[in-house]
Formats: C-alpha cells, structure tokens, sequence
C-alpha cells in the first residue's frame, strides 16, 4: 500500500472519534437499527474500516462499500473476507450505476464530501439511487455563506507536479438543506460535531488534524491553517 493509504490502515487499528460520534448520532435518531435487517450503503469507503465498525454495531444490517480506488476495493475486501454481510465495489461517485437503484434503505459517506470539488453532483446521484435517508459528516457552515477552498501542499508533490491539490471546502447547510428538498429529501437534521478528545499537532506543518481547547473548555479542529467546523447531517423522506 502507498503512504497516502496508511490513513486507510490506521482506521483498521483505532477507529476515529468522529466516526463513533456519527453512528451514535445516526443511531439515536433511529436511522441506524441494531435490531432490524437493513441494506447500507458507505459511499468512499476507502479500505473500508467504517463498514467493519458499523457491521460489529448492526449484526443484522448488510453493508456496502463503494470507492473509486480498485487498490482500496482489493485492500478491505482481504480485510472484510470473514464478514458475511460486507462487501466492497469500484465504483465513481459521480457517475454510479444504475444497478444500485433501490438497493439501499440508506446511504453514509464519512469525511468525503468537502474533499470532491462540489457537492450538487454527488448528493444527486445519491438521490438517483433513491435510498430512504442520505447521511455524511463533513465540513459545514451554518450560515448562508459557502467556501471553495482547494491546497496546494508542497509536502506531498504528486507525480507530475512538485505538489499536490486537494478540495478543503466548507458548505452552507442553508444551501444543501435546499438542494435536498429539490431531490425529495424534505426532513433534515444537523449537529455539530464537538470533538471530546484532545489530538495532538504534530511535529511538521503538514496536514493532519489536531486539537486546540478554548477557554469554555471546547475543543476546535485545526489541519494545518485552516479551522475544521465538523457537522453530521441527514436528510430523509419523511
């Protein structure tokens, strides 16, 4: 596996913070069941530690995984291989196939949306594949005011390119509650994801997430130079 990946493994040995407050979340809004059979589907699921994690939570759920890095795909899989229920696919978000209509009674995508160049194409073709309810924790402002923002980090040069490119956009919840009423999407829900645990910075300037605790004993999250306002969203039909 390439270095970038080790993001993928490290999820396999302690699953993040954010991850079990979303499902916590997800689960006492009464979208995530642990005693009814459900089909989920984990949009990005990476190498797909997530899927691991929620199929441990939701025995009775079966579980999905959908990435466009076949390297990934290949990776949880192996991983995933004693797991009746999970199952990863290649697949492009934004292009998905039509074969995933109606397959699933929700989909979750973790840590993604604000790193695609946009939103309104990838939350319709999640609509097109007409789940129940769409949930995603990602980077959002409460405000009607949205953020294009995209790095060029000299840290990790591409192989083209003596850097690397990357979206770290924060999205108006005004804006997306919108656009997910135009998909038939008309009950949304929101929080704020307030980390309870400190992460430390690390020893270079680097990207990666850390943790600075204010005087009311709140904690933000910093990567970088760039302020992390954390959200879990869910958007349902009824």
């Amino acid at each position: 596996m390439s270095d970038i990946n080790e993001y993928h493994k490290n999820q396999y040995k302690k699953i993040y913070r954010s991850t079990e407050k979303f499902v916590e979340w997800l689960e006492k809004l009464g979208y995530l069941k642990s005693d009814v059979s459900q089909h989920i589907c984990d949009m990005a699921c990476g190498g797909g530690a997530n899927i691991l994690y929620l199929s441990k939570h939701f025995p009775k759920a079966s579980f999905t995984g959908i990435d466009f890095s076949q390297e990934l795909i290949d990776y949880g899989n192996e991983r995933l291989k004693e797991k009746n229920n999970c199952k990863l696919y290649q697949g492009d978000w934004f292009a998905l196939e039509p074969k995933w209509k109606e397959k699933f009674d929700g989909i979750v995508s973790f840590q993604t949306l604000s790193w695609l160049p946009e939103y309104k194409v990838p939350l319709k073709q999640l609509s097109n594949l007409n789940p129940n309810w769409i949930a995603l924790s990602s980077l959002f402002y409460e405000g009607d005011i949205e953020y294009t923002i995209k790095l060029k980090n000299y840290y990790r040069p591409s192989n083209n390119s003596e850097f690397g490119e990357m979206y770290y956009n924060i999205y108006s919840l005004i804006r997306v509650r919108k656009y997910f009423e135009q998909l038939g999407y008309n009950k949304f829900e929101y929080m704020p994801f307030e980390i309870d645990i400190d992460l430390p910075q690390t020893d270079n300037m680097d990207i990666g997430t850390y943790t600075v605790k204010l005087e009311n004993k709140k904690r933000i999250q910093i990567s970088a130079a760039l302020m992390m306002p954390w959200y879990f969203i869910v958007a349902s039909k009824d």
